[in-house]
């Protein structure tokens, strides 16, 4: 049956795929410095609304995360984030592996308040020199347990961190998924002109790797990020030397249809159409979100049998939380993606309804 398990287990999307296979006998420069990375730039300059941006290519959304945290903070410094942020839960130290101190706050659901933020910002401003300086905030979006950040949200935060001088990323592995989601008022033009960087996932989102990162010069950390970029990537090992495989992929994903809109939004709307469809049967056949997500990951309430058996069966993956109710259930998450079928939505519904009957 099929697996619901994450949204990067298929390969390409056939634009992506097409794409590849008709640029594979070209020779081209090394390193990300060749016509397919300069033209996918400026697709996704034009389609973000800052013709001045930098942008680049990684491999991965960690090796991401790590070099725009670099470049934009200083050896002492460390980004502002949620507890449950993707650096936090998921990235193995990997932030802290290259010098930065996560400064988590105790904001839930991954999205990070000016409230949360100035606590952790007083209690590091009060120890002085002792203590890790914070150099910018963190987020992301879609967040780690799929919330879609309002614009109210977004401007807040924003607000907040300009106000004190430090930079604004965002983490935008599910970026699409998030700006295509049902209700949503934040849209890519207005991250890009308020963050100092921000990266549009590829691995996620119909690529077989890939994420690009982008930098807004605005501000001194976002141009100084912008010189130490191409330093920070060799060094991390993340300087692709078929670096021209991102290129071409971001260029398909970004060269609009005969329809006029971008197959990386496209992809993102049918993965969130199979996940809004999937959340509306489960509830139907008596499961419980843990909450109300729009995008493609949707999360449930589940008994620890039923997870083990969702797992088997349909993909899911269980994670441990605290029940306030008392009663040990966990959490079963289901994410679909740009390939997943309308009919084995259907078909995991009806298997999951079959566990609780």
């Amino acid at each position: 049956m099929y697996q619901f398990r994450n949204d990067y287990s298929e390969g390409a999307a056939p634009e992506v795929l097409d794409a590849l296979i008709r640029t594979n006998a070209e020779q081209t420069p090394g390193y990300g410095t060749d016509a397919h990375c300069a033209r996918a730039a400026e697709l996704i300059r034009a389609a973000v609304g800052q013709p001045d941006a930098f942008v680049t290519f990684a491999p991965g959304g960690t090796v991401a995360n790590i070099l725009a945290i670099s470049a934009l903070t200083d050896e002492f410094e460390g980004p502002i984030c949620a507890a449950d942020a993707h650096p936090t839960i998921h990235e193995t130290g990997a932030i802290e592996g290259c010098g930065r101190r996560l400064l988590a706050t105790r904001d839930s659901l991954g999205v990070l308040t000016p409230e949360g933020a100035e606590g952790v910002y007083r209690v590091c401003a009060a120890n002085g020199c002792h203590t890790t300086r914070p150099g910018m905030v963190y987020l992301s979006d879609t967040t780690e347990l799929g919330h879609v950040w309002t614009r109210a949200e977004f401007d807040a935060i924003c607000d907040w961190a300009d106000a004190r001088g430090l930079a604004i990323y965002v983490d935008g592995a599910r970026m699409a998924s998030a700006m295509t989601a049902d209700g949503a008022d934040l849209d890519i033009s207005h991250i890009a002109a308020h963050a100092d960087a921000f990266t549009l996932g590829g691995t996620k989102n119909g690529m077989l790797f890939g994420e690009a990162l982008v930098v807004n010069p605005r501000s001194e950390r976002g141009r100084r990020a912008i010189e130490r970029l191409p330093y920070l990537t060799k060094r991390a090992g993340a300087m692709t030397a078929k670096g021209r495989l991102m290129g071409v992929m971001f260029e398909a994903a970004f060269t609009a249809a005969e329809n006029g809109e971008l197959p990386y939004w496209t992809y993102a709307r049918h993965a969130n159409a199979c996940a809004t469809r999937l959340a509306r049967g489960m509830v139907e056949a008596g499961y419980e979100p843990y909450l109300e997500a729009t995008g493609n990951q949707q999360f449930f309430w589940v008994a620890p049998e039923i997870g083990e058996r969702l797992g088997h069966a349909l993909g899911a993956e269980v994670s441990l939380v605290d029940d306030p109710t008392g009663a040990g259930r966990v959490v079963a998450r289901f994410v679909t993606s740009w390939a997943t079928p309308a009919d084995a939505v259907d078909k995991a519904v009806a298997c999951a309804a079959e566990l609780l009957a």
